[in-house]
């Protein structure tokens, strides 16, 4: 059967299992799912169909995609397509496949086989940069390792390290990761498709990976999770101030010579910061029920956990009873809610100041809570690795 990627479903597709080295998709809504399908329809025009058969190679741990593009001419359907294999054969051929206005089937059908459990991709970069930094980097390869960070501490006058490098090439990666998970939803949601994770999950993983985007602080404070541990943490009944309860998606410290408490709730990247309908027409908006609920949740969460802490210092108890060491002020701590996208706001013309307006006096109304949307915190970060 042929796919036609424009107009049909790619989730109604699933890899059946066979017993040769080869598998294929299937289509589970044509003929109760026993439709084979090798290829895709990336441009269809009245004579000729731009495809791509894909096969699925099976390996020990999943199965590698291999794609064949060509064209079909409708005129001479039944035709065998010449197969070019021998590449010492004295033949000359001259052909050209013009997919240029199918590129957005082509990367939705590699992005759906990307998100497809059980497909693996080969790994690998690459990157593009000016020919003087070619040059560079071919010198520097053929130089030992020790000798070139040692000339790099020369010219640069500091104390690099293998580790200050792998630092930095680290958070350039994850930033790329935190804007295309926030910009590409596409990406994000074979990314669910792979994991299995839930939006919020999502984001919550990511931020565990990458502290330091929340380690650099939220108003400029440096902060730091509690310990070595997650940053979700039951904050209330058995907790971590009383040595299962309420949790918290990401329960911090400020650093400095006092410790003070910090309870940062994550919401989806794509909830509503205002309700859709004005509240009062043409320029009064309400706030979402997801940011109001989200505001709610984290001061009621922090209210219980002081409700245990009852002292204005108090010592963090490790998981064995001992004491850590670590002493955090109970008094009036920082409450923290990530959602939505301030893109929210545009229209054709701009912004909608109307909007924005009514988003900025509701959050800058909050007294002990902070509101922060996700493209504001990517701003941070990036000026944190960039700038």
């Amino acid at each position: 059967m042929e796919f036609d990627v424009e107009s049909e479903d790619l989730s109604d597709l699933q890899i059946r299992v066979a017993e040769a080295s080869i598998n294929y998709f299937y289509d589970t809504k044509r003929t109760h799912g026993r439709s084979l399908v090798k290829h895709f329809i990336l441009m269809d025009k009245p004579r000729t169909a731009v495809m791509v058969t894909v096969t699925l190679v099976k390996k020990p741990d999943g199965c590698s995609p291999r794609f064949k593009f060509w064209l079909k001419d409708k005129t001479k359907l039944g035709q065998t397509a010449l197969e070019l294999n021998d590449h010492d054969a004295p033949l000359t051929v001259k052909g050209a496949v013009d997919a240029t206005d199918a590129h957005k089937n082509l990367w939705k059908l590699i992005t759906f086989v990307q998100g497809v459990r059980g497909i693996v991709i080969p790994e690998g970069g690459f990157s593009v940069v000016p020919d003087d930094a070619v040059k560079l980097i071919e010198l520097l390869q053929s130089e030992d390792k020790a000798q070139v960070l040692e000339a790099i501490r020369t010219a640069l006058g500091s104390n690099l390290t293998d580790k200050d490098i792998s630092l930095i090439a680290n958070r350039k990666q994850e930033l790329a990761e935190f804007e295309r998970l926030l910009n590409d939803a596409a990406y994000f949601a074979a990314h669910r498709e792979r994991t299995r994770e839930k939006p919020e999950g999502v984001w919550q993983n990511f931020f565990e990976r990458n502290r330091w985007i929340f380690g650099y602080g939220l108003n400029l404070i440096a902060t730091d999770g509690m310990d070595d541990g997650k940053l979700e943490r039951a904050t209330a009944g058995k907790s971590v101030f009383l040595g299962a309860g309420n949790r918290i998606d990401a329960l911090m410290r400020t650093r400095g010579y006092v410790n003070t408490l910090l309870f940062c709730e994550i919401k989806r990247h794509d909830a509503e910061l205002l309700a859709k309908n004005p509240y009062r027409k043409p320029s009064t908006f309400a706030p979402s029920y997801e940011l109001v609920g989200g505001v709610a949740q984290v001061q009621k969460t922090t209210r219980k956990a002081l409700r245990h802490i009852g002292t204005q210092m108090h010592s963090i108890i490790g998981a064995d009873g001992a004491p850590t060491g670590l002493s955090v002020s109970g008094s009036r701590p920082r409450q923290v809610v990530v959602i939505g996208k301030l893109q929210e706001f545009d229209t054709e013309s701009g912004p909608n100041g109307e909007m924005m307006e009514s988003f900025e006096l509701f959050r800058t109304a909050l007294a002990d809570t902070e509101v922060i949307t996700y493209d504001e915190l990517y701003e941070r970060a990036r000026f944190i690795v960039e700038d």
